[in-house]
C-alpha cells in the first residue's frame, strides 16, 4: 500500500502521511524515498492506542485525610 492509498483511506493529505512516518508516529517501510505500508502496519495506524488510566489516588488521599481528622 502506498502513502497515497493510506491518505485516501484516511481522508488526509499525503504530506501528513509522510510527516507522521518521518516522525516515527506511524509504522512504515521506507524504500528509497518512498514509504510503503503492509496490512499489519495499516492496521496499527487505524487502531487507537491503549491508554492506561491512573489509579484514583486522589480519592484515597482524601479518604485518608478524613479518617485522620
Amino acid at each position: 500500500m502506498t502513502a497515497a492509498d493510506v491518505a485516501a483511506k484516511l481522508g488526509i493529505n499525503v504530506a501528513s502521511v509522510y510527516a507522521r512516518c518521518k516522525s516515527g508516529e506511524w509504522p512504515a517501510t521506507k524504500i528509497g524515498r518512498i514509504y510503503r505500508f503492509t496490512p499489519e502496519q495499516y492496521q496499527a495506524i487505524i487502531t487507537p492506542p491503549v491508554v492506561e488510566q491512573k489509579p484514583r489516588t486522589q480519592r484515597k488521599n482524601i479518604a485518608h485525610l478524613l479518617r485522620s481528622a
